[in-house]
């Protein structure tokens, strides 16, 4: 008789050594028809894993050292409620998007005026983000009770859009050389930046629109809401000049025409307030600044002062890391498949609890990003589409309208008023492609397995060939055959040792074999 399935149950043993629950894992597989290339797979998924957490500490111990050394200078570690000596400054760094990072900042605010530090120095260094977020920092900084440097280095960085707002914001602003700062335009959910996606008529478009009654005169609806974004960048980033008395026609020029400055330029017209080397030279310069607070004034005394640099905590890390457009969708896309893979085949377990992790992860994402509803639906309706692949036999039809759809999905799903970064296409396509080459090789294997009518049971020895153990009379004999004993019967003359093959499965469950 075939060897039925079976589950083990060890609760009856009282001692059972390491080894010995991994030979029972053996038996387990084998019994269920997992076999020894279950146990490779289990091994190389695991590998996987670590290697993503490996690459997930290696990237904070880099982030952590990056910290570590921003200031150029010496820098002194202390802890949260240590007093700070005299002529200390304390600098925080931003490396990225501007999306969760409000929190960093504010935590710095609170260190430096805890310590009593003469300034927080922010070093920038930033493609742009969330408008939203920007206008929570540029609050945080004008109503800072300790003096905000904002300092665009080292050579190279750039203080570009929502950089700009930041910059301006800052009680000194300051450059390094050979960066730069602007192209202050609001991006808008037909994509792009810049020109492109500028308001067609402008000053002009709107002076139309007011004396149109504010209908629109028949522009679109997205042209309306590009229109509002940019007058209220305008009108934002006009006030901050003002306060900080900066040069408020070109802050107006960086968010209408996308103006661009290089660091000297900056300087020269009145965008920022010095350039200096690195922060050696920062501090030496500002020193004996007179700065103006919320209902305060300071004089800096930063010559020589030690520099405290504080980077962001774990948790800021990974909600920094995820608030990435791009993360966020690979984090979406990666949790769907896993969690589809586990639906398919039940009991792999860690393709559907690293999958349940990852889609929360980006579900935590789209808390924080805004997103576009249609993108999202695009995404849902690519999924429903290579899960109907491995159902329908379409010849890859669905599979391509998927990818298809996850590609406009992919590229949609960020691209909102308040967004200015989306998902990019190099990282978009990659991702399509990979789900779509992964749904359909299942459905190439789930179309191969139902060719094969029996795989399982007595038919499925059928063309096996095995040892005749008797000598066949009238009745039949006895056969070994698959490492099982049968009984079976045959039309040709068998003695005792030869070889024999199933034909067929008899009535009886008794083979009938032909001599080899």
């Amino acid at each position: 008789m075939p060897i039925p399935r079976v589950s083990l149950n060890l609760s009856g043993y009282k001692e059972v050594r390491p080894h010995a629950y991994l030979h029972f894992y053996r038996l387990w597989l084998h019994y269920n028809g997992l076999g020894k290339y279950s146990m490779t797979k289990t091994i190389f998924v695991s590998l996987l894993a670590l290697s993503f957490v490996l690459g997930l500490f290696s990237s904070y111990a880099a982030n952590k050292s990056d910290n570590e050394s921003a200031g150029n200078s010496v820098t002194r570690s202390a802890a949260r409620d240590e007093d700070a000596p005299p002529g200390e400054v304390v600098a925080i760094r931003i490396n990225g998007m501007i999306n969760s990072t409000m929190h960093y900042i504010a935590d710095g605010i609170d260190i430096a005026q805890k310590s009593g530090a003469e300034a927080l120095i922010i070093q920038l260094d930033t493609p742009g983000g969330l408008l939203n977020s920007t206008k929570d920092i540029v609050k945080l900084i004008l109503n800072s009770p300790v003096p905000v440097v904002v300092y665009v280095s080292p050579s190279g960085s750039s203080a570009t859009s929502a950089g700009v707002f930041i910059t301006l914001s800052a009680n000194i602003a300051a450059m390094a050389e050979g960066t730069s700062i602007g192209a202050a335009h609001p991006v808008t959910m037909g994509g792009g930046g810049g020109e492109g996606n500028k308001s067609p008529k402008g000053e002009k478009g709107k002076k139309e629109n007011e004396e149109d009654g504010g209908r629109g005169g028949g522009r679109s609806q997205k042209e309306i809401m590009g229109e509002k974004v940019e007058n209220y960048a305008a009108s934002f980033i006009q006030s901050i000049a003002e306060k900080r008395k900066r040069n408020t026609q070109w802050a107006i020029e960086a968010v209408r025409n996308s103006a661009s400055l290089t660091s000297s330029e900056a300087l020269k017209k009145n965008v920022i307030d010095l350039i200096a080397v690195n922060m050696t030279d920062l501090l030496r310069k500002i020193d004996g600044t007179v700065v103006e607070l919320p209902g305060s004034q300071k004089r800096l005394a930063t010559k020589g002062a030690a520099i405290r640099s504080y980077g962001m905590t774990i948790s800021q890390k990974i909600v920094n890391i995820i608030s990435d457009p791009n993360i966020a969708l690979l984090l979406l896309s990666l949790g769907s498949l896993g969690l589809t893979t586990e639906i398919f085949k039940p009991g792999m377990i860690f393709p559907g609890v690293v999958g349940f992790i990852l889609f929360i992860s980006g579900c935590i994402a789209l808390q924080i990003l805004p997103f576009n509803y249609a993108g999202l639906i695009l995404l849902i309706v690519a999924l429903a589409l290579f899960a109907a692949e491995l159902f329908v036999t379409s010849y890859g039809l669905l599979a391509i309208a998927g990818l298809v759809s996850f590609v406009f999905g992919g590229l949609l799903l960020f691209k909102t008023p308040e967004m200015e970064i989306g998902a990019g296409l190099a990282v978009v396509l990659p991702i399509a492609i990979t789900l779509g080459l992964f749904f359909t090789f299942v459905a190439y294997y789930i179309f191969r397995a139902q060719q094969h009518v029996h795989v399982t049971g007595p038919e499925s020895l059928v063309g096996k060939q095995g040892e005749a153990l008797t000598e066949f009379d009238g009745m039949g004999g006895k056969v070994f055959v698959y490492g099982e004993y049968w009984g079976a019967e045959s039309n040709d003359v068998i003695h005792k040792g030869d070889r024999v093959e199933v034909v067929e499965i008899g009535s009886g469950m008794r083979l009938k074999v032909r001599k080899v």
